[in-house]
Formats: C-alpha cells, structure tokens, sequence
C-alpha cells in the first residue's frame, strides 16, 4: 500500500515537466541576422542558433558533453529541425533534435543507358 501511495505522489511531478519544443532553421548566427538559412555559408557552423519561423532566433547549446553533438549540428544545417528541452537564462538546454527535412535523395534512371 505504501509503494502504491508513493508512486501516486510521484506521477504528478514526474509529468508535470514536459519538454517544450521549437521549431526552425539551424543556421550560424550572422545567417540569422539576415534571416539567410539555404544560402548561409558552412563557416558558421561553429555559432548555431536555431532561426523560428517569426523571424527569431534562439541559441542552444550543443558539443561535447552536451545532449546535442556537434556532428548532429552538422547534418541539420540549413534544414528544418525540431528542438525539444528547456529554456535557462535565454539559451534552450536542449535534449532531443529531430531532423524535419531531409536532404533530396538523387535516383538514378537507367532508362537512358
């Protein structure tokens, strides 16, 4: 009956900390100035933010030791991601990046051989 009653206690908190999620462009900072995200060069890789749709953008933290990895940053650059974490003075902690877009795959057509 006690564990039943602490497990009842706990569920609440447990819940009660849903992730919030963003969704945007990872694209390097000056890029975002500009709001430039299919044309933003690859050099800025090294200042991510995540672009939103209104215009904004919001810096995360990623790299070593962190829950986003640097080659995570790398692949989403420039496309549509979604961020999912908490925000702590103005920068998003993030723990989980999905990939929206994905880079278009090339067919070959063997009709022309």
């Amino acid at each position: 009956m006690r564990r039943v009653f602490l497990l009842m206690l706990l569920a609440p908190a447990a819940y009660g900390n849903e992730l919030q999620a963003w969704e945007g462009w990872i694209v390097g900072e000056p890029c975002a100035a500009t709001l430039r995200v299919a044309d933003c060069p690859l050099h800025y890789v090294d200042q991510p933010v995540l672009l939103l749709e209104n215009g904004q953008k919001l810096a995360f933290l990623s790299g070593d030791g962190k829950a986003i990895s640097a080659e995570e940053v790398d692949k989403a650059y420039a496309k549509k991601v979604r961020l999912s974490g908490e925000v702590k003075e103005g920068v998003l902690h993030p723990v989980k990046l999905d990939l929206l877009e994905t880079s278009g795959e090339r067919k070959f057509f063997k009709g022309c051989l």
